[in-house]
């Protein structure tokens, strides 16, 4: 699945959230959109570039899932998703 096509339903059922108009909102209006703008950040490339790589749609989602779990939660650390740093960074261009 391309990134383009990843829509809030696709996300509430990759991490198994009940389909409610309030869980689907966060999704579609803060979750999703973030995902996409920090996976962008961090690869140094264009939504459009990201494009043709479909593993990406699997970061975003795991990106996603990330936000939905620790929402309610303080993190007191760093911890980064090992599969979204290893899908994420061998498509980096941005090595700053």
């Amino acid at each position: 699945m391309k990134l383009s096509q990843l829509t809030a339903n696709d996300v509430l059922s990759y991490i198994r959230a009940d389909e409610t108009s309030e869980n689907a909102a966060y999704i579609e209006n803060i979750a999703l959109p973030a995902a996409k703008s920090h996976v962008e950040h961090y690869t140094g490339r264009s939504l459009d570039d990201l494009e043709q790589y479909e593993d990406i749609t699997i970061a975003v989602l795991a990106i996603c899932a990330d936000m939905f779990d620790v929402r309610a939660y303080t993190m007191t650390g760093i911890q980064v998703n090992p599969t979204v740093v290893q899908i994420l960074g061998s498509h980096c261009t941005n090595f700053l």
